[in-house]
């Protein structure tokens, strides 16, 4: 079942109780840091090599390459929601399909609101059924195979049109999945009766995309580029630019057209490299309107990795800090994160694929606390102190978050955080932030780390 507008509900929830008793303080970096006022710490916690200074064995391997293709296996198994694409059945029947079509309830089973603010009506909704071309399905639908062609909105429902919960909840839309960039492969399942979106599996949910952001293959093989190497994305965003470049009729000076700038954890087929610049392949629609793939390259400058990095535990605490102050985006909006694609993305630089949403990423590998179990302040602080800083994960409802350790017992995480409601009114945060877990203390509520709902270690159960 898709979770958004469940997580959605639980994340709203959150942030507008009096969840935390503290105020956002600027760092020395201009990035929003949120300490318990009561808690004193160096303004080294807002940096990478302070953690990575106090962990034990930085740079050892947690996983061999073989193991993570077995926590990769496991995950996929374990969410139905995820695909390895190149690798599905070539039809789905029309059952599946309408269960996939239909796991979202429409209308929803509560008041909703247009991006003014105002109430929908059912009007909005049987519009929207008649577009999801329900009469369309067949017994067995053939399956099409593509690549994300430019960066796109992943939807509950073929239309652009933001859904809110509530009219001053802009930020956000309930029928706003995800973003996915290329060179993701997706297969197309169903079209909408104006043929303008598409219903796709992609490696990591299933929605609606824009046709024209998809390029299609004549084949499920032609999805898949052939090369010994790739090129992993390690900066927060990096710019791919076409190899052809146009010289200006009015001078020598060379432009450089952007093909796409793709987020970290994006992986590139490595073709080659000449003084300055990392050669790959992108996927462009040939006169034909089919999919070939094209040069393009990447400025050696640019922070990038000839495949994945070493899954070490400093790997992934200087790969979180890179998106320290970034800015908050629900459901990847405006090419930001939220706090589950920045996990996802973080983990993707060294092979790990994790599912999209908080709550199926805070089941993933050695799970020493569960979201369904409800647990005692000391099972907590059992839990939480059984944390290895960088490859645990700290679940809310709704919410979750990357451990980077504990000061005199005070516990500290890096999360992409939208902001909380404490004893003054709501104050916006909508940024990657270190926090501690004491957060609250004092309030009616208490500190965050009484409603922490899930610890967990990414790494198979029965590895140590």
């Amino acid at each position: 079942m898709k979770e958004s507008a469940i997580i959605l509900y639980s994340v709203l929830a959150l942030f507008t109780s009096s969840w935390l008793e503290a105020s956002p303080v600027r760092n020395d970096n201009q990035n929003y840091a949120v300490t318990n006022a009561s808690v004193r710490v160096s303004n080294g916690v807002y940096k990478a090599d302070f953690w990575v200074e106090r962990l034990d064995n930085p740079d050892k391997p947690i996983l061999t390459p073989e193991q993570i293709v077995e926590l990769n296996k496991g995950i996929l198994d374990e969410n139905d929601e995820m695909a390895n694409v190149s690798e599905l059945e070539g039809a789905v029947s029309k059952q599946r399909l309408t269960d996939w079509l239909l796991e979202d309830p429409i209308p929803p089973d509560r008041q909703m609101f247009d991006r003014r603010g105002r109430p929908l009506k059912e009007a909005f909704y049987r519009e929207l059924m008649g577009n999801m071309n329900l009469e369309g399905i067949r017994e067995s639908n053939e399956l099409i195979f593509g690549v994300i062609a430019r960066r796109a909105d992943i939807r509950a429902f073929p239309t652009d049109e933001p859904v809110l919960k509530s009219p001053s909840a802009k930020d956000f839309d309930v029928f706003q999945y995800s973003a996915i960039y290329p060179p993701q492969p997706v297969a197309l399942l169903h079209k909408s009766k104006d043929e303008k979106w598409g219903f796709f599996q992609t490696p990591f949910v299933r929605g609606w995309i824009k046709m024209a952001d998809v390029v299609f293959a004549m084949n499920r093989d032609d999805i898949k580029t052939k090369a010994d190497k790739s090129l992993v994305i390690t900066g927060s965003k990096v710019k791919v630019f076409k190899k052809q470049e146009v010289r200006s009729q009015k001078s020598e000076v060379r432009r450089k057209t952007v093909v796409e700038t793709v987020p970290m954890g994006t992986t590139l087929v490595l073709q080659g490299e000449d003084k300055n610049r990392w050669l790959v392949k992108v996927p462009e629609k040939d006169k034909d309107g089919l999919l070939v793939w094209t040069d393009a390259y990447i400025e050696k400058r640019a922070d990038v990795h000839i495949g994945p990095l070493s899954y070490t535990k400093q790997n992934v605490i200087k790969q979180a800090f890179k998106a320290l102050g970034e800015g908050y985006g629900w459901g990847g909006r405006k090419g930001l994160r939220d706090c589950s694609s920045f996990i996802q993305d973080v983990f993707a630089t060294m092979g790990i694929n994790l599912p999209r949403n908080s709550s199926r990423q805070a089941a993933v590998g050695k799970v020493l606390m569960d979201l369904e179990e409800s647990a005692s302040p000391d099972d907590i602080k059992k839990a939480l102190d059984l944390a290895v800083p960088g490859i645990t994960l700290f679940g809310l409802n709704g919410h979750i978050m990357l451990y980077l350790g504990n000061i005199n017992g005070n516990y500290y995480t890096l999360h992409q955080f939208f902001g909380y409601r404490d004893k003054d009114g709501f104050r916006t945060v909508n940024k990657a932030v270190v926090t501690n877990l004491e957060l609250g203390k004092g309030s009616k509520m208490g500190p965050i780390w009484e409603r922490i709902k899930s610890v967990n270690l990414v790494i198979p159960d029965g590895v140590n």
